[in-house]
């Protein structure tokens, strides 16, 4: 669902990269990412990248095969970023897959990723115009503030030892809901001065007011560390205008902290490769950026909603959680192994990757149902809402058109949109007891004439 900004050589295979249908071999095949140095004018022959040679062949079963690319293909430019896959035979890369990426390194950016190497000494790595800088800390503690050399991120606050938020809060009055943004920071930013939540600097207005992010921010788009560091950002300033900004973690989340890296967009596996560290590691317990995202929940009660990223099934009710209880278990098993044969048999022990736990249930979407457990019947939905004291599930991984209800159901509502551009981001408010659904520019469609979105994917 990202925004398609980069052009490629195989339209097909990128797409596949962005709706998330990579095929699950991909984050072990040998591949590399670099800047194309030289390349063949037959494309069948030798290519250099990074210094390393390797060999199309003819028989080779990607676009660039053959005397000419395929028609509407991109050509390839020297200096510009290249991504292969390759096969190693007598010593000698044959290339098996290639992306272009269209940029040059001097137009990447990321960061800042703060690592730990003890309790108050950290490394600030952070990439701009393609150069990694580092910079040592030492002496360092909770809410202390750093300056960083990101032109997007200029200063960072430390708190990652922060206890972790409540799972209920009843109380809360206005909330404004959106799901799966996936590194779309700018589209996202536009959302929030349109629904006046913050200013033109992007900073918190929005006072009492509580802003829920349904999951899966990370993955597919470009500006993933960004996005997340801006979140922390409006999280503290909420907290001091006597707000929240809750942030319930999804599938994606927990992929990232387990090393399941299928899904990161390709600038973060050339930036990964320029600083020597692995994604998940720059996201892992001794990051910054990942004690944070550890610390958050993955179900909670803001008002008469039951905020769950994919699903609360039946199964996962007939439990007797509590969500205290479901958000300690998650957070105590986050981290590698991602897919442990254990935790997808036991959803007691296994809440991350059961087929049946929060991060992955469909079952509430008619096209998914039978594949989930079946249509849950209204008795076992009212169960669910009768336990934790709501009027409404909402959930976001599954793909409407519309933000609303579900099965034409409305104690369930969807809400994950495309976010790709401001024209398609949409978000649920709950407003003077009143449902909406609200775009980009702040416009407010009532939900009360029942309109039911249908499941995109």
């Amino acid at each position: 669902m990202s925004r398609p900004v980069l052009p490629v050589l195989l339209p097909a295979v990128m797409v596949a990269i962005l709706v998330g249908l990579w095929p699950a071999h991909a984050a072990v095949a040998d591949e590399s990412i670099g800047v194309l140095e030289s390349f063949d004018s037959n494309y069948v022959g030798e290519w250099r990248i990074d210094g390393r040679a390797y060999v199309v062949e003819t028989r080779a079963t990607i676009p660039v095969a053959g005397p000419l690319p395929p028609a509407g293909a991109e050509s390839p430019v020297a200096g510009q970023l290249v991504r292969v896959k390759y096969d190693v035979r007598d010593g000698v890369r044959y290339i098996t897959w290639m992306q272009l990426l269209g940029i040059g390194p001097e137009s990447v950016q990321d960061g800042p990723h703060l690592i730990w190497s003890d309790d108050d000494s950290a490394t600030m790595i952070t990439v701009v115009d393609g150069e990694v800088i580092r910079s040592v800390h030492d002496g360092i503690s909770d809410g202390d503030e750093l300056s960083t050399p990101s032109r997007t991120i200029p200063a960072i606050r430390i708190g990652s030892a922060m206890a972790p938020p409540a799972s209920s809060w009843p109380d809360a009055k206005r909330i404004l809901a959106v799901s799966d943004l996936e590194g779309n920071r700018e589209t996202f930013l536009a959302f929030l001065q349109g629904n006046g939540v913050v200013n033109a600097a992007g900073e918190w207005i929005w006072g009492d007011g509580h802003l829920v992010l349904n999951g899966d921010i990370v993955d597919r788009g470009e500006q993933v560390t960004e996005l997340l560091w801006m979140i922390r950002r409006l999280e503290r300033e909420a907290v001091r205008a006597g707000g929240r900004v809750h942030y319930v973690l999804g599938n994606h989340e927990s992929m990232v902290m387990a090393g399941d890296l299928r899904y990161i967009h390709p600038k973060y596996r050339f930036t990964t490769d320029r600083i020597g560290s692995s994604y998940d590691d720059l996201h892992g317990p001794n990051s910054e950026l990942g004690r944070w995202l550890r610390n958050h929940n993955s179900v909670i009660r803001v008002g008469p909603f039951l905020f769950v990223h994919a699903g609360y099934s039946p199964e996962l009710d007939r439990l007797g959680l509590e969500l205290d209880e479901i958000n300690r278990t998650i957070r105590v098993g986050l981290g590698p192994p991602a897919w442990p044969t254990a935790a997808k048999a036991d959803l007691r022990t296994g809440l991350i990757w059961h087929q049946q736990g929060p991060h992955w249930y469909r079952g509430y979407f008619p096209r998914h149902a039978a594949d989930w457990g079946g249509r849950p019947s209204e008795e076992m939905i009212a169960s669910i809402l009768n336990r934790h004291g709501v009027k409404h599930i909402v959930v976001g991984h599954t793909v409407v058109d519309e933000v609303g209800r579900i099965d034409g159901r409305p104690e369930l509502i969807g809400i994950d949109v495309a976010w790709r551009d401001p024209s398609e981001a949409a978000g649920l408010l709950h407003a003077e007891g009143r449902l909406y659904q609200v775009d980009a520019s702040g416009q407010k469609t009532p939900l009360d004439s029942g309109q039911s979105p249908t499941s995109g994917k």
